[in-house]
């Protein structure tokens, strides 16, 4: 678990009190791994740093407090991910 949404900013962005530190542009989602969005700036102290999300177009902020968000695995929103599913290595690389 990243965090908890603790609230909104003037910006309509959301805050959160989040548990480590997670790189910027993270994909966000919730317990249902829907996609809330994007990590914009983290920032705080290093233990317990506090995060900054820009939240997915229509998605209403206000109804995000209080609700659990989590990083996804690396492989669900990966760039490199195929669309036919199929996993290409390149030889003689492990």
């Amino acid at each position: 678990m990243l965090g908890r949404v603790r609230n909104i900013s003037h910006e309509g962005n959301l805050l959160v009190k989040a548990n480590f530190a997670p790189v910027e542009n993270a994909i966000i989602v919730d317990g249902r791994r829907h996609k809330i969005g994007k990590v914009i700036k983290v920032f705080g102290p290093t233990r317990a740093p506090y995060i900054t999300i820009k939240p997915e177009s229509g998605l209403r902020a206000l109804a995000m407090i209080g609700q659990e968000l989590y990083i996804p695995p690396e492989g669900k929103y990966a760039k490199n991910e195929r669309r036919d599913g199929a996993d290409r290595k390149m030889p003689g690389v492990q």
